[in-house]
């Protein structure tokens, strides 16, 4: 027996022992084991959930019984109802279980996708059931090269080294700045994995899309619309997502056909303008081979991790370096830095840092530094020696002089109105407590001009979750708001108390 067929021998008997095999003998060493492995485990899934051992339901609802005291009742009559209650708990622990395995599938399979080649539709349907095509698309993806070709012809490549589109109505090829980004698709295949194992999810039924037996979870965002993602059964991939109905329109996108891991022909990524084509430049950036050749390109001395990059890309105003996951961008500082209103606060070589999603920005040495990527906080630290994160455990609300009662049904209708793209400006905790106390100052509402400015407040700090913001004139010295709804860079803030001046 070879080293795989014993791996895989082990691993059934661990699956079967009701085990986690991966605690005990890690992660798979190859590819196709992995598949092999992938499918032992969906067909485990096909089993009745296993016991403790055959008389626990019974043990438990006599357990259950005995601690249950109900006058005019008799144990008897207990017994069985308890029974079918530890039934059903049983039946609950199991589909909760096969979720999970879902997701779970689904996120390695995401893990292990190389290479895709496939059609997607974008079709939309309004309130009243009305349903049109939006667009349909074409795409070639093989690790950070991709290929989309739109159903009019314009091409968009990127490989690696170059980024361009054919644009067969105006018979030119646009140089595009080569920036690592997504490949210009709402239904990104690896956001929609993290989605589904972040948020609540659970699976509602079976479909048939685009002739493949697919699962269909519900997702729920805490505070949002739920919204759908269908997760193919033979690829465990995810095949196609329908989002809320937004603004009496509800999108869904779906790969009508879809090949994984397959072989992509070269030329799909080979940079070769159609005869005849004019060629049009845009500040389209080139690979440098050292940092101090990428200086001389950009005319900007940048500040480089101890790390060293895996490829460096100049532009005449920029730097990318390119670490995989995570990118370092460095630019030159212009002007007074303003992090982003919904961003989350730190420092960085002394300078306000804005944490936003998995980015972080500051300014230092002149210059202003974006680290983008699951490692941003390792290269922002070999970059920016004093570099802090927002600190989570200050309990700022409980500070407040004065509680502000919340009406959470409020809230949640705030937030769903903000996700439809109304009220941008909950997003801003500057915004609402400029809001919260004019109209402390005018209850009867804000008529004309605001009686206090705009500049008489400052966001002073911001942990993602918590806020204060300071203010210079007026009835309020400070104001305190928290994300009650979502905690993200999408969830609005609610003021919840105030220290009076």
């Amino acid at each position: 027996m070879d080293d795989n067929e014993k791996r895989l021998s082990d691993y059934i008997d661990a699956l079967n022992a009701e085990q986690e095999p991966e605690k005990h003998y890690g992660p798979a060493d190859s590819p196709e084991l992995e598949k092999t492995l992938a499918a032992v485990r969906l067909v485990r899934t096909l089993r009745e959930p296993a016991l403790p051992d055959p008389g626990y339901p019974q043990r438990l609802s006599q357990r259950v019984a005995e601690r249950i005291k109900v006058p005019g009742f008799r144990r008897r009559w207990i017994l069985p109802a308890v029974a079918a209650l530890a039934a059903c708990l049983c039946l609950f622990v199991f589909f909760d279980i096969f979720t999970q395995d879902v997701v779970y599938a689904m996120e390695k399979a995401v893990t292990n996708l190389n290479s895709y080649h496939g059609v997607m539709e974008i079709r939309v349907q309004n309130a009243a059931g009305n349903e049109w095509m939006v667009r349909r698309v074409e795409l070639w993806s093989h690790g950070e090269k991709y290929a989309i070709e739109q159903d009019d012809g314009t091409l968009t490549v990127n490989n690696g080294e170059r980024k361009w589109q054919i644009r067969p109505q105006s018979q030119e090829v646009a140089i595009l700045p080569l920036l690592p980004d997504p490949t210009g698709s709402s239904f990104d295949l690896r956001d929609e994995a993290k989605q589904a194992k972040d948020y609540p999810h659970q699976i509602v039924g079976t479909e048939l899309i685009a002739g493949r037996q697919s699962i269909k979870l519900k997702i729920s965002p805490p505070g949002g619309r739920p919204y759908y993602l269908w997760v193919d059964k033979e690829t465990n991939l995810p095949i196609q997502l329908q989002t809320p109905m937004e603004n009496a329109l509800q999108t869904t996108y779906t790969f009508v056909s879809f090949e994984p891991n397959v072989k992509i022909e070269a030329e799909i990524f080979a940079y070769q303008p159609p005869e005849g084509y004019q060629v049009v430049t845009d500040n389209p950036g080139q690979l440098a081979a050292t940092i101090e050749e990428a200086a001389l390109i950009s005319k900007i001395s940048p500040l480089v991790p101890k790390e060293a990059p895996l490829r460096i890309l100049a532009f005449h105003d920029r730097i990318v370096l390119d670490y995989g996951e995570t990118i370092v961008v460095e630019t030159a500082a212009r002007g007074v830095f303003k992090p982003a209103p919904e961003a989350a606060l730190g420092t960085a070589a002394g300078e306000p840092l804005e944490v936003l999603a998995e980015k972080l920005r500051w300014q230092q040495d002149g210059l202003e530094i974006q680290v983008e990527g699951p490692e941003r906080v390792e290269l922002a630290r070999q970059i920016a020696a004093e570099l802090t994160l927002p600190n989570t455990d200050i309990q700022l609300a409980e500070q407040a002089e004065v509680k502000v009662p919340v009406d959470m049904d409020l809230v949640k209708a705030n937030q769903q109105q903000v996700d439809r793209g109304s009220s941008p400006w909950q997003l801003d905790p500057e915004q609402v407590a400029f809001t919260f106390v004019n109209l402390k100052v005018s209850p009867e509402g804000i008529v004309g001009e605001p009686k206090i400015k705009e500049e008489s407040f400052k966001l002073k700090i911001n942990n993602g979750v918590e806020s204060m913001v300071e203010v210079a004139d007026g009835p309020v010295k400070r104001v305190y708001l928290k994300r009650l709804v979502r905690q993200d860079e999408t969830g609005i803030w609610t003021v919840v108390g105030y220290d009076p001046r």
